[in-house]
């Protein structure tokens, strides 16, 4: 018999048990949808934030900076452009801000030297200008892009009203700009500015943040910008947009692995679905397989063709899996782009997801892959078996490998987690932390059937005690087939402690987030933005805002806050610079420290002597306290020492606490973000509010709450940026529920004849309907106590190395107590209506029928 290349056996029989293997297609269709959306829409998202870099870029092959907030003056313009190989330096002044009609949408502000007509070319922009004299004359003036003014039915010469650093102000629009080049990033929220313009209101006359170089053609961009960084003032720095789309790389990339990981669960839960589902299949046909053996068939070509079988299945679930993935994705890029704007402090960008063809054979190779190899065990035992034995085991349940031998297998995956935790640990490898992951996977399946074997000797008697004859019937049936419930208990231990582990992380960021900043925050009003500039940092403001706040009746004591992201050793962290009043002053809060400090720690920060760093911070620089820091900072290097380690969250890299009489000095910003403020005695806060809102609410569209409002606003925050956790526990928690419908069906199946005997003996429909019922209770309360030992397992290893290595957060751990009984109730309730239509099936059978089934 020439089988090799032809599957018209394959087909016969899974034509023939299509039925059956529905749920089991659906899990792998589920799996493979997780993985195809994920890959997608991450790709789209990436894809997004760097077609931003190379807009915003233009002509422009080099760019030079100091870092958010920093500013120098005009001239290094012209010191740049006298670099052999410049062909273009302009200055700029890049800043963003915000629509006053309701929407609160961003604009991105480019401030550039209008009267220069190369600049036009440089961002390949297209300007239509009534009178250019009168847009260089009115410092009011604006260009909007035509997109935008079209969405808001806006024509030049219309008024329209931003809020800006500096408050509230009046535009009036000179001119469109085409869509084209720069007027295509952000979706079109761009708006050009006369340099000298925008220095007024974003920066302060004279000073811009950036000049965009044009390289000549024949001259080589990193010689140039060799020769650029030599005539450079200490603190500037000169980069390509490559090396940003480098580092959005590096960025993303961390994200994604981090996503990718997770979502493999669910395809782990549907191998485990297909294994379970496979053996039982293979064990009813054992006797057709002792049929082909009889007639000469060869054990590998029967393999072979169990395998094809298991192909087909794979293709199903693909051909499934691919649409669903498809459409899943676009409900997870939103979310995703949220995710990856709040964790690394970002400007969200207008994602579109394209089907990418990598992606997509990702999610083919793996849903073809994990059914294959879920087949391969079991078809190599339906193979392997003597010709008479064969034949003699219809419908009885295959014998496994030895005791000794699984006991073994057990040894070696506890073991081999135990090294990749220590070499984690050891090397601080996030890649070593992903390999215990998904040994814990397979732990957590293997050790599914020891607990089960333990108590099976006395389950259906402690069930006829607690549920009458159907529990006993239920526990007996349950214990009699040990290797298809182990299994099933292994899926549901593997699902739902993916669920575990998920809300784990969830709450640990949440709750550490929330115990720093109730004791840092202790002012009686916080005043910010009501716009957020990036991630979930509000907009900055005019520090200009602080002597308006001090004359507000009942206004005792003002802290005002910076917020940035700035490049250290090849790294973005974020400096948050308080003013020194709140390190001497503990009635306004104070910040957390663990371990060591310096003497006096707080008195030396305040005097600018020293920082305080978080946790993170030490552990990715491996800094301990009292070692020295030296910052590049605009006005040159800038040495001070750790005082302590702090927990703080505004950066995955690390954050920086320091004065902002030193920060204002040596990056000459004079904004804030934040302004906490202690009312005067017999004030209330509900008054001092009030006051402040009306004064200045309206100028500088201020949003103004109390600690404790602040705080469930950056808690709201960390649920905005799990979210994506949910869809995949949704997800894996449906693969869950397919798979336990699977096995309840499978039993049904195998146990048509016994039904119908007990049925023609008297039985009514309901007690059989209550024995599937219970069947899938004892199934589910199994899996959640083996989910509980793995999830919590899962949340320890993230926690306290993964998260730390792969993301760069440090938490404490936290378990989420109220929400694991509303687990146990999903689970109760997931077994259930897994369990109503195989229920259903049990209580229709007809005896006379059933007893006939062969």
């Amino acid at each position: 018999m020439r089988l090799t290349c032809s599957f018209r056996m394959p087909l016969r029989f899974a034509r023939h048990s299509a039925g059956g293997m529905a749920l089991t297609i659906v899990a792998i269709g589920c799996g493979v949808a997780l993985v195809c959306a994920i890959d997608l829409a991450n790709r789209a998202v990436l894809r997004a934030f760097v077609e931003i870099v190379d807009t915003m870029a233009g002509r422009a092959a080099l760019e030079v900076a100091a870092g958010e907030g920093g500013l120098f003056p005009e001239d290094v313009a012209a010191r740049v452009g006298s670099v052999p190989g410049v062909e273009l330096a302009l200055p700029v002044v890049k800043a963003m801000a915000f629509t006053l009609d309701g929407s609160g949408e961003s604009l991105t502000v480019h401030g550039v030297d209008l009267t220069d007509k190369a600049a036009e070319g440089v961002y390949g922009a297209t300007l239509e200008l009534d009178d250019p004299l009168v847009l260089l004359s009115h410092a009011d003036s604006v260009v909007l892009s035509r997109a935008f003014a079209a969405s808001r039915s806006l024509a030049p010469n219309d008024r329209i009203d931003l809020m800006t650093p500096a408050g509230r102000r009046s535009f009036t629009i000179r001119g469109l700009l085409e869509p084209a080049g720069v007027a295509r990033a952000y979706g079109g929220n761009v708006a050009l500015m006369d340099l000298y313009g925008a220095e007024a209101l974003f920066t302060r006359a004279g000073f811009i943040n950036g000049v965009d170089v044009v390289v000549k053609r024949d001259a080589e961009v990193t010689r140039v910008a060799e020769a650029i960084a030599r005539v450079l003032p200490e603190g500037l720095r000169v980069e390509t947009p490559v090396q940003r789309q480098a580092d959005l790389h590096r960025v993303m990339q961390s994200l994604r692995v981090a996503l990718d990981a997770m979502g493999l669960f669910g395809l782990v839960a549907a191998f485990l679905i297909a294994f379970n589902r496979l053996s039982t299949v293979f064990e009813a046909r054992s006797w057709q397989l002792g049929v082909l053996r009889a007639v000469g068939v060869r054990r590998r070509v029967v393999w072979r063709e169990l395998l094809k079988e298991s192909a087909v299945l794979g293709t199903a679930g693909v051909v499934l899996g691919i649409p669903l993935g498809i459409g899943l994705g676009r409900l997870l890029l939103p979310v995703i782009a949220t995710t990856a704007t709040l964790a690394y402090n970002l400007v969200a960008p207008r994602a579109e997801l394209a089907v990418h063809p990598s992606s997509l054979a990702l999610a083919t190779a793996l849903g073809l892959g994990s059914p294959v190899l879920a087949a391969a065990l079991p078809a190599w035992r339906a193979s392997r078996v003597a010709l008479a034995a064969t034949i003699r085991s219809r419908g009885v349940e295959q014998p496994g490998g030895s005791k000794a031998s699984m006991w073994l297998v057990r040894a070696a995956t506890a073991v081999a987690i135990g090294m990749a935790m220590a070499a984690q640990s050891s090397t601080r490898s996030a890649t070593a932390g992903l390999l215990a992951t998904g040994l814990i996977a397979v732990g957590t399946a293997l050790a599914a059937r020891p607990p089960l074997q333990l108590i099976g000797c006395v389950l259906p008697a402690v069930f006829r005690r607690l549920a009458g004859p159907s529990g006993q019937l239920a526990a007996a049936n349950l214990v009699h087939n040990l290797r298809r419930t182990a299994l099933t208990v292994g899926t549901v231990g593997v699902g739902l402690g993916c669920v575990v582990w998920f809300w784990t992380m969830a709450d640990s960021f949440q709750s550490s987030l929330v115990t720093t900043l109730t004791a840092a925050l202790r002012a009686d009003l916080v005043v910010t933005s009501t716009h957020v500039a990036s991630g979930y940092v509000e907009a900055p403001m005019s520090e200009d805002l602080l002597a308006r706040l001090a004359r507000v009746p009942g206004v005792r004591t003002l802290v005002a806050s910076r917020v940035i992201d700035w490049p250290h050793s090849g790294r973005s962290i974020a400096i948050e610079a308080i003013d020194p009043t709140y390190f001497t002053h503990p009635e306004l809060g104070q910040w957390p420290l663990f371990g060591e400090r310096i003497a006096d720690v707080w008195e030396r920060v305040a005097r600018g002597e020293a920082v305080v760093v978080s946790a993170n911070f030490a552990l990715n620089f491996k800094a301990r306290v009292g070692d020295p820091i030296v910052l590049h900072t605009p006005t040159g290097p800038l040495q001070l020492s750790i005082g302590g380690i702090t927990a703080a969250f505004e950066s995955p890299s690390g954050t920086i606490q320091m004065s902002r009489e030193v920060y204002s000095a040596r990056w000459r910003d004079r904004q804030v973000n934040r302004v906490g403020l202690k009312t005067a005695p017999g004030e209330t806060a509900s008054a001092v509010r009030e006051a402040i809102a009306h004064d200045l609410g309206r100028t500088y569209d201020l949003r103004i709450l109390s600690p404790g409002e602040l705080i469930e606003y950056y808690a709201t925050q960390v649920r905005r940026a799990f979210a994506p956790l949910h869809v995949l526990a949704a997800t894996v928690m449906m693969v869950t529920l397919l798979g336990m419908a699977d096995t309840l069906v499978a039993g049904i199946l195998e146990r048509t004849r016994e039904l119908g005997m007990v049925r023609a003996l008297g039985v009514r429909r309901g007690y059989l309907a209550r024995m599937v019922l219970l069947e899938a209770l004892l199934l589910g309360g199994s899996g959640f106590a083996l989910a509980l030992t793995a999830g919590l397992a899962l949340a320890v290893l993230w926690v306290k190395g993964t998260l730390p290595y792969l993301l760069g957060w440090v938490l404490a751990l936290h378990i989420p107590y109220r929400e694991l009984p509303m687990l146990a109730a999903i689970t109760v309730t997931v077994s259930l209506a897994a369990a109503v239509l195989p229920a259903c099936r049990a209580a229709r059978l007809q005896p006379e029928v059933a007893i006939r089934q062969e």
